[in-house]
């Protein structure tokens, strides 16, 4: 496994584009919806997409997958982005109410 400098080397040498692929995803997806949102609203679903597309690069550049599946799972990523972090706050939340549930010391 690769130590923090080398990541952020590489992410800086290339992992970059994925958060600009995770926004554009997003900027495609409400550009089809036909909901109309204020400009605020839409800076920051763009600007969540850039940052759980960046998330997700971080996690899966040193995991051994083919490069199709990671690009599948960063576009995935980049346009469920408001979906996927209501999800992890909703699990939060339910394992914060009853911790000894979920983790057993």
């Amino acid at each position: 496994m690769a130590d923090e400098k080398s990541i952020i080397k590489e992410f800086i040498a290339g992992g970059w584009i994925v958060s600009v692929v995770g926004g554009l995803g997003m900027a495609a997806r409400l550009m089809i919806e036909d909901k109309r949102m204020p400009i605020m609203d839409y800076v920051r679903k763009i600007l969540a997409a850039v940052i759980c597309s960046t998330i997700a690069w971080f996690m899966l550049e040193q995991m051994v997958a083919s490069s199709f599946v990671k690009a599948i799972t960063y576009g995935i990523v980049g346009v469920t982005s408001p979906e996927l972090i209501a999800a992890v706050v909703k699990l939060v939340k339910k394992i914060g109410k009853k911790p000894d549930d979920y983790i057993k010391p």
